[in-house]
């Protein structure tokens, strides 16, 4: 049985493996997301950013995901959408391999979508790399739009930013 929690600093080492682990399969496609190697300190930087959730099975965490209000000021200064006001952002979420297919990133998705409407955000926004087609699609289903095309400082790719009302 899952359980959620919100992310605490002492979960940082692990959630950075598990992170390791899920974006491990992005980053043998030559797709560098921070998540692909990022450290403790990122990891720590990242989860505090905003608010985060852990679905734990037992100590082991499983999945997480991170939502912010407003987006990164990075974001922001590369994209109109996100610069918008009222914009919550989903940021770095990730099931473990071996949770995958269990409707967790879904789970936690219901649970960002609720934080965001509590928070007054009028829409909610994802980036992610253009050619993880499977993370647009998973995105489209979830109601997702896409409004344009960022290139991230460092990264090999394009990232597809999309946007969604709250709710």
């Amino acid at each position: 049985m899952y359980r959620l929690r919100p992310f605490e600093p002492a979960d940082a080492p692990a959630l950075t493996a598990m992170l390791h682990r899920a974006y491990a399969e992005l980053g043998g496609r030559g797709l560098n997301f921070t998540a692909v190697d990022q450290t403790e300190r990122t990891t720590l930087k990242r989860a505090g950013t905003g608010a985060s959730w852990l679905l734990v099975d037992g100590s082991r965490i499983a999945a997480s995901l991170t939502m912010t209000l407003p987006p990164h000021e990075t974001l922001r200064r590369l994209s109109p959408t996100a610069a918008a006001p009222g914009r919550a952002w989903l940021n770095q979420m990730a099931v473990d391999p071996a949770d995958r297919g269990q409707g967790l990133a879904s789970r936690l998705w219901a649970v960002g979508r609720r934080w965001a409407g509590d928070a007054g955000a009028s829409h909610l926004g994802v980036d992610t790399a253009e050619p993880a087609a499977h993370l647009v699609e998973l995105y489209t289903a979830w109601g997702f739009a896409r409004r344009e095309t960022v290139q991230w400082p460092g990264k090999t790719y394009r990232s597809a930013v999309m946007e969604r009302p709250c709710g």
